[in-house]
């Protein structure tokens, strides 16, 4: 064997070996202006992190990260993803991230990449970050227990379990809004947002639709995608028909074709998604009347802000 193909070998026994092979495999590659931003301011905010990775998986992961990091950078994005920080040829392999998806309902499969947390048997998947939240924050109504990356194996659990929440972290209810619709909790270093769900067995605890989604009064918008969007009174309105009308049909389902975005007065914005005629969130709802409704009062403003 050449020499040169000695040097390009790396020593398992010997960590510099190790870091010096690492370090080699990722020296060449940069990342794009914006990213390195990112990387960087979050290489200086102080955060705290899951419980990292065992030392022999680190290393692989960084491993396929020399191999792979073009495609990823190109492919993925940085915003609420990259855990993984490259700076002067160094790779640091963190917690498994956190994948923040708007069309949250339902998880593929058993491998659970989403952040959850289940907190007095009821089911919560985080939906986004929430940088200003010091108005929506509410007292705390409870504290996570367990860290699990296979929470839905661990069994309900009146303290909490999480894939994303550090033990001992406490869970904070939404200002005005029923802990049954939505909580608070930090991950990552970052405050956000639970909202409701059902997947895996956990669900409905003998709630009514309006149990997993209280948000009647506080209505800023109600849009459904590829339908229109109605605001103030006129979502009111269409909020108070679902409410009245939504009939339990299933525990839980996939995701739907379209999103409905429900905003709040106080900024904050739900989402649930429908598929046909059923509703999709805590729960699987016949929800006819509602569209009905809805699609009358998208068509007849419109035609109304036409004759203005």
């Amino acid at each position: 064997m050449s020499m040169e193909a000695e040097d390009t070998m790396m020593n398992w026994d010997q960590p510099e070996s190790v870091r010096e092979f690492l370090d080699r495999g990722v020296s060449g590659l940069n990342a794009r202006p914006d990213m390195r931003a990112h990387i960087m301011n979050a290489q200086r905010a102080p955060k705290r992190r899951r419980p990292l990775v065992p030392a022999v998986a680190a290393v692989m992961a960084a491993l396929l990260l020399a191999v792979g990091i073009g495609t990823f950078i190109n492919t993925r994005s940085v915003e609420d993803e990259f855990y993984i920080l490259e700076a002067g040829g160094t790779v640091q392999v963190t917690a498994k991230p956190v994948t923040v998806n708007p069309s949250f309902m339902v998880a593929e499969g058993e491998n659970v990449e989403h952040a959850v947390l289940i907190l007095n048997g009821d089911l919560y998947r985080m939906t986004r970050f929430l940088p200003n939240a010091g108005n929506l924050l509410g007292g705390a109504v409870g504290t996570v227990a367990t860290y699990s990356e296979t929470p839905f194996t661990q069994g309900a659990n009146k303290d909490g379990i999480s894939n994303a929440i550090l033990p001992g972290d406490k869970i904070y209810a939404v200002q005005n809004l029923a802990i049954s619709t939505a909580v608070i909790a930090e991950v990552d270093g970052q405050l956000a947002l639970f909202q409701r769900t059902g997947e895996h067995g956990f669900g409905l605890n003998g709630d009514s639709f309006e149990g997993t989604c209280a948000v009647r009064g506080q209505l800023a918008s109600l849009e459904i995608e590829g339908i229109g969007e109605l605001n103030g009174d006129l979502a009111e309105r269409a909020m108070t028909c679902l409410m009245e009308t939504a009939r339990l049909e299933g525990a839980e389902a996939m995701p739907g074709e379209q999103l409905v975005h429900i905003r709040l007065k106080n900024g904050l914005q739900l989402e649930l998604t429908i598929s046909g005629d059923q509703l999709i969130g805590c729960g699987v709802w016949d929800c006819t009347e509602f569209l009905d409704l809805f699609r009358d009062l998208v068509a007849n403003h419109d035609v109304d802000r036409a004759n203005a």
